[in-house]
């Protein structure tokens, strides 16, 4: 017996010997798994009541010193209990895989937010137990707040209280109580900007929740001004004060008060420069000091004479300003007045009436090769040195006083002068349809003028329409029309319209069939060279490209005789929706060539849905078919169609090289197209016959000169 019973008690010290020990206080609860074990000691602490509670019951027991208690696969040994700190070792064995000790009441408290007027508190119940009851927020021992609360384990609560001076809380629930030590609080407004110009702007920023804050001006230890304003959280507001001091306090009262002392820099003004031209002066003021709003007037001998009799003025700290006066009294002295309600300064002049210069006209407008006239009026006495800066080399300028060029001239009285500005017959230095701004000198003081350039050429429309008849011409020159370019061996640039997209440039008529060789170019607005034609002799010239700001110029030899057309361009049939808009000569008009290779001996079917549209198409392949093309006359179409939605078919030569579209009406219109279908129109054979003739006459040729070898 003593055999079995040694090795058994024995086994039963390792397993306690080996079990995990757990210190568990009085007031907590230990959870192993969904467990819950509590405890209490008898008055000895001898004994302890030890509770186990799981979800499928519970196990309890008075145990000693090495006591055990098995539930739930888990084994409980009393170990060591201290009556000092309450609390007891456990002893645990067995099937488990958590454990967590939890205090039957506790809670946690943090400081969400601390500002001069209230202070946000975060409270979370952290006991196991749930807890109904009252919580008391204490500040020096008075009660300051209550709130009924019902937590469960985890549940949490936020509130607001009063920010005590001391910056000390004191919490109580269920019998426990908590400290909290504020380390710093902010102010909830705060004044963010102070500025000054004719008004003082005030800028505040609430960092807290939406408060309304009363907002003074003192100056002097008197109010000047009060404003009511309401702020939400985050919001930042300013405010503006009529009266304006250069010193003072803003104070802001939002349940805690705070405020902010200014002093801004008085203004410092001073007369720059002044000049007299005839009853006009002048004069330029700056401003050394703080911001000035006020009011300048001109006197002499304590009388007004200026006019008008003030000028209101604001000048930035660093900034200058001109005003002008006409005087009323012919006077030597004069003072300027500069005040505002917190600046007076006065500037005595002494007027030398000097020359005046005046100019009728600063703007003007010309073509290239062309002339502008400026003209300007001298008054007094005194010697005038004219000049021009800022014109390009290209452009070149004279002053005429009657039929004479003068650079100098000695004036008495009043004389009238002319500036007369030359431009090349070639853009250089500057752009077309744009202004070009320079200065006219004189005596040294610039005076702005500005020129405008437009193109050098109108070309007239070509064709047999109501438009070529009436000799319409226009500086801009339009897409879709045909114009006659007639001239001796280089034109001056031509401006079109600017349109963006892929474009093409045609040039084709007379020159053609009199086997000359034109080159067509097409230029920036500055007159460079972007992309010129490379077609041989004798035959039409085309140029694609995608600028929408461009000129195009024609060079030959001599003289000669052509068309010129601009229209958009498509490599390929593409839908496309198209927004007319009436063009100066009164029509909605767009044209499109289309590349027809890949669409040569095949049908093309053209789409156009609409108001009141006009719907043309044209071959556009032979030199005479691009002389008979005209879209807005009559005939040579292939097809002429009119309505609101519109279509026609054309069959593709198997020779062509381009098809004409033509669109007349006005507003949205969509295009779309169709290929299809085979085989040699009517019209390609109409075509050939030349071709044909030609061939016929060298079978004959070749037959003849047989003839004769067999009859010699």
């Amino acid at each position: 017996m003593r055999k079995v019973l040694i090795p058994l008690i024995l086994l039963i010290l390792a397993g306690n010997v080996l079990a995990y020990p757990v210190e568990i206080g009085l007031d907590e609860v230990l959870l192993v798994d969904d467990n819950v074990v509590t405890f209490d000691p008898s008055p000895s602490g001898s004994l302890i009541y030890l509770r186990v509670e799981g979800p499928s019951g519970s196990n309890s027991s008075v145990l000693g010193f090495g006591g055990s208690l098995f539930f739930n696969g888990v084994n409980y040994t009393v170990g060591r209990f201290d009556p000092t700190t309450r609390k007891l070792v456990l002893h645990l064995s067995g099937n488990y895989s958590r454990l967590e000790i939890v205090k039957k009441k506790d809670f946690s408290v943090n400081v969400v937010e601390a500002f001069d007027t209230y202070t946000r508190l975060n409270l979370r119940w952290d006991g196991y137990y749930g807890i109904n009851d009252t919580l008391k927020v204490y500040s020096n021992g008075l009660l300051v707040k209550e709130l009924p609360v019902s937590f469960e384990r985890g549940d949490e609560v936020s509130f607001k209280v009063k920010t005590p001076p001391s910056g000390i809380l004191v919490l109580s629930l269920g019998g426990l109580s908590r400290d909290v030590v504020l380390e710093g609080t902010e102010k909830q407004v705060e004044i963010t900007s102070l500025k000054r110009d004719e008004e003082l702007h005030v800028t505040l920023l609430n960092r807290g929740d939406a408060v309304n804050a009363t907002v003074a001006l003192t100056a002097g230890g008197l109010t000047l001004e009060r404003k009511e304003v309401h702020l939400e959280r985050g919001e930042q507001k300013e405010l503006t004060f009529e009266r304006n001091p250069l010193q003072g306090t803003v104070v802001v009262d939002y349940g805690a008060v705070t405020q902010e002392s200014f002093y801004f820099r008085p203004p410092d003004i001073s007369v720059v420069s002044y000049s007299l031209d005839g009853e006009r002066l002048r004069i330029r003021l700056k401003n050394d000091g703080g911001h000035f709003h006020g009011k300048v007037s001109v006197m002499s001998n304590s009388v007004v004479v200026g006019s008008p009799l003030y000028l209101d003025l604001s000048l930035r700290e660093g900034e200058e300003k001109e005003v002008a006066f006409n005087l009323t009294e012919d006077v030597d002295y004069a003072t300027v007045v500069i005040s505002s309600a917190d600046f007076t300064t006065s500037v005595p002049l002494m007027l030398e009436r000097g020359l005046s210069v005046r100019f009728v006209n600063d703007y003007a407008r010309t073509y290239l090769g062309g002339s502008a006239v400026y003209n300007l009026v001298v008054t007094g006495n005194g010697r005038v040195e004219l000049a021009v800066a800022g014109l390009p080399d290209s452009v070149r300028y004279a002053f005429y006083y009657g039929q004479n060029e003068v650079r100098t001239l000695n004036v008495e009285g009043s004389v009238q002068l002319t500036l007369v500005v030359s431009l090349p017959s070639f853009p250089s230095g500057f752009r077309v349809e744009a202004p070009l701004r320079f200065n006219a000198t004189v005596n040294g003081e610039d005076y702005p003028l500005t020129l405008e350039v437009s193109g050098a050429g109108r070309l007239p429309v070509y064709g047999d329409n109501w438009l070529a008849k009436s000799n319409f011409t226009s500086e801009v020159h339009h897409l879709g029309l045909p114009y006659h370019v007639v001239w001796r061996d280089v034109t001056p640039p031509y401006i079109f319209e600017n349109i963006t997209g892929e474009k093409i440039a045609f040039l084709y008529g007379r020159y053609v069939r009199q086997g000359e060789d034109l080159k067509l170019h097409v230029l920036s607005p500055y007159g460079e060279i972007l992309h010129t034609s490379s077609s041989p002799e004798g035959r039409s010239d085309f140029v694609i490209f995608n600028e929408s700001e461009f000129m195009l110029m024609v060079e030959g030899k001599g003289f000669f005789d052509s068309v010129l057309l601009v229209a958009r361009y498509m490599e390929k049939p593409e839908n496309v929706t198209l927004e007319l808009e009436r063009k100066p000569f009164g029509e909605g008009l767009e044209v499109i060539i289309i590349n027809a290779t890949p669409l040569r001996g095949k049908k093309l079917t053209i789409k156009a849905s609409g108001k009141n549209l006009e719907l043309k198409a044209y071959h556009f392949t032979l030199n005479s078919e691009r002389e008979d093309f005209d879209p807005l006359g009559t005939g040579k179409a292939v097809f002429t169609v009119k309505g609101n939605n519109v279509s026609g078919t054309m069959a593709v030569r198997s020779d062509e090289d381009f098809v004409a579209v033509v669109v007349r009406g006005d507003g949205r219109v969509g295009l779309s197209f169709e290929v299809g279908g085979t085989g040699v129109s009517a019209s390609e054979v109409t075509t050939r016959w030349p071709y044909l003739a030609v061939l016929g006459l060298g079978l004959l040729l070749v037959l003849a000169v047989f003839l004769e070898r067999r009859l010699g």
